[in-house]
């Protein structure tokens, strides 16, 4: 894979990140973590750029830790809904209603 370089700006400092992401994927990134900075800085503005960023890794953490829930929770929704269909498949269930409606859309 291809090493990208990008010149980026977070919180007023200039970085050059390295990475395989594409260019626009990382000033992507950038511009999300110096937003998020940005919003912290304004919250608590006799915080030095350390207790920023810090703070704004927390918040950053906690979406992290809500979308993963938020995946968990609808992973296991989706095996269940999964489930039952493929048990009314089994029992015939839904055959039913489809041969029905087919049967009369005949008509």
């Amino acid at each position: 894979m291809q090493e990208n370089k990008v010149k980026v700006t977070i919180y007023g400092h200039t970085y050059n990140i390295q990475g395989d992401a594409s260019p626009e994927y990382i000033l992507q990134l950038a511009d999300y973590v110096n937003g998020k900075m940005e919003e912290v800085g304004s919250s608590f503005s006799s915080a030095n750029p350390v207790q920023i960023a810090i703070l704004a890794a927390l918040n950053v953490a906690d979406e992290y830790f809500q979308v993963r829930d938020m995946k968990i929770h609808l992973t296991a929704d989706l095996e269940n809904k999964t489930k039952a269909l493929i048990s009314m498949l089994d029992e015939g269930l839904i055959g039913d209603v489809f041969s029905r409606a087919a049967a009369s859309n005949r008509m």
